[in-house]
């Protein structure tokens, strides 16, 4: 019964990335796994593969680390990205891969009002995406309040989330992310999510446009 039902989201929706894909926008596909080890505390993996327009290669993402929570309202963590992307922008006639290594550290909190899901991160990263600063010393917070909403009658989760990166360095914000999407939990372990996010760049850089796809399951 979970494989049918896995199996008939997936069938869904993939024909409508396929149809937007080809008129510009992105497509990111996010994993997220995770394991109580102890009381309060997990370790997590959350592999990502992103695409450019038209499927092609972008980057791919391998991410973990461990979360713990200190109290109801507040848990703390801390990951290890790799991440490689393939090198389209600099229009070379070989395409060559381009590496990099970071760490993020998390604060956590939110609370519950009435059906509404009120979610609160902060993020320390020491590095930055390929597509901002390219400096060594380049360090980030990122800020993101995320909103779940509990229909009645209904598993579909409908939510609205908002994430600005802030350079620590030039003391600026350089991008921010708009995301909407609905959250469908098939059991109490795993749970798929389709959205659209606006990448919205404070330059002159293009905005992005990007449908995404998530899967995640707790052991």
């Amino acid at each position: 019964m979970l494989k049918n039902k896995l199996l008939l989201i997936i069938l869904l929706v993939l024909p409508a990335f396929s149809a937007f894909s080809q008129s510009g926008p992105a497509t990111w596909l996010e994993l997220e796994f995770s394991k109580k080890i102890v009381k309060n505390l997990k370790v997590e993996f959350n592999p990502e593969l992103r695409l450019a327009s038209g499927f092609e290669m972008d980057s791919y993402i391998l991410e973990g680390g461990l979360s713990y929570k200190l109290h109801k309202y507040l848990t703390v963590a801390g990951y290890y990205r790799f991440e490689n992307e393939y090198n389209y922008r600099e229009k070379r006639e070989i395409y060559e891969w381009e590496s990099s290594n970071r760490l993020a550290f998390d604060a956590k909190s939110g609370f519950n009002l009435k059906r509404f899901d009120f979610q609160f991160r902060l993020r320390y990263t020491n590095g930055a995406d390929f597509d901002q600063a390219t400096s060594e010393r380049a360090s980030y917070f990122r800020y993101r309040a995320k909103v779940d909403y509990d229909i009645k009658g209904s598993k579909l989760i409908p939510f609205i989330s908002a994430e600005v990166f802030h350079d620590l360095i030039l003391k600026e914000v350089e991008k921010a992310r708009y995301t909407g999407g609905l959250a469908y939990p098939i059991n109490k372990n795993n749970e798929i999510s389709v959205y659209y996010r606006l990448q919205d760049y404070y330059d002159t850089k293009t905005s992005l446009d990007i449908l995404g796809l998530g899967y995640s399951l707790k052991f």
